[in-house]
C-alpha cells in the first residue's frame, strides 16, 4: 500500500519514529508536520501514543520498494564508505536498480542544498537518507524536490550491507530490538533502558509531538496532496526528478 501511495506522489519525504527518534526530533525541534508520511517504528512508542495504525519500519518496507519498483536511480546518503559499498552492490545484484550516488555519512557530507543540486543532475528518483535522528530528519526535508522520494531509513544501510543482520524469528516475534542490542551493546543499552524510561515519564509530551490534534502518524500530513504519476519523474516516466 504504501508504495503506491509514494508512486502516486510527484514527490515525497517519509520518516519513520521509534521512542529513541522520537525523542531526539522533540528536542530539537524537527517539524514532522512537513513529512508526507510518518511511520510508527518500534512497539513502544505506538503503545505510547497509541497510534492506531500498523508499525512499519525502513527496514521492512525499503526491500519492499525496492522489489516492487523496476529501473530506480537510487542515492544513499550516510553511513560509511564501506557499508555504502555493500549496499549498493546488493541493491544493483538483487533488485537490479542503479546506484547513482553514496555519500558518506561521516566524511565530506555536503550542504543538503549542494547535494539537492547533485541529486537533480543525476535524476535520482529514490533517496536514502541514514544520518541518525534528528539529523536525518532536517537533512531529508531539505533534499526535497519534485519527482524524487526522500526516506529516512535510520541504521538501515548498515544493516542492510550484512547478510542476515536479523534472523528470520526477529520480526515475527518483535525481537528485532533485542538482535540490535546484542550485536551493539554499547550504543544502544541507554536506548533500551534509561532512554525507554524516560520516553514513558514523557508520554504526554511525545503524543502531543507524534500525533498532535486531529493528526495521525504515516496519514499523508505534509505539504500538498497526491500528484498525478505521469510526468513526475517516477521510474519509466520522463518527468522532472530531484
Amino acid at each position: 500500500m504504501l508504495t503506491s501511495v509514494l508512486l502516486r506522489r510527484g514527490g515525497a519525504v517519509v520518516t519513520w519514529l521509534n521512542h529513541h527518534s522520537a525523542l531526539e526530533s522533540m528536542r530539537a525541534g524537527v517539524p514532522l508536520a512537513q513529512f508526507d508520511h510518518v511511520g510508527i517504528d518500534g512497539t513502544l512508542l505506538s503503545r505510547l501514543v497509541r497510534a492506531g495504525r500498523p508499525r512499519t519500519t525502513a527496514d521492512l518496507v525499503l526491500p519492499v520498494l525496492l522489489g516492487d519498483l523496476r529501473d530506480l536511480r537510487v542515492a544513499l546518503v550516510g553511513s560509511s564508505a564501506a557499508a555504502l559499498a555493500a549496499t549498493s552492490s546488493r541493491i544493483r545484484e538483487d533488485f537490479g536498480h542503479d546506484v547513482v550516488l553514496a555519500v558518506d555519512g561521516y566524511d565530506g557530507l555536503p550542504a543538503p542544498g549542494d547535494l539537492r543540486r547533485r541529486l537533480g543532475e543525476l535524476e535520482a528518483h529514490l533517496v536514502i537518507v541514514g544520518l541518525g535522528a534528528p539529523r536525518q530528519d532536517a537533512y531529508a526535508l531539505a533534499l526535497r524536490a519534485p519527482g524524487c522520494l526522500v526516506v529516512t531509513c535510520g541504521g538501515w544501510i548498515d544493516q542492510f550491507s550484512q547478510d542476515h543482520y536479523y534472523p528470520p524469528w526477529a520480526y515475527p516475534l518483535r525481537l528485532n530490538w533485542l538482535v540490535r542490542l546484542y550485536r551493539e551493546p554499547r550504543r544502544l543499552w541507554r536506548r533500551y533502558s534509561t532512554e525507554a524510561w524516560r520516553a514513558v515519564l514523557l508520554r504526554r509530551q511525545l503524543t502531543a509531538y507524534v500525533v498532535g490534534p486531529g493528526q495521525a502518524p504515516a496519514a499523508g500530513q505534509g505539504r500538498g496532496g497526491p500528484r498525478p504519476g505521469a510526468g513526475d519523474g517516477a521510474p519509466g516516466t520522463r518527468g522532472t526528478p530531484c
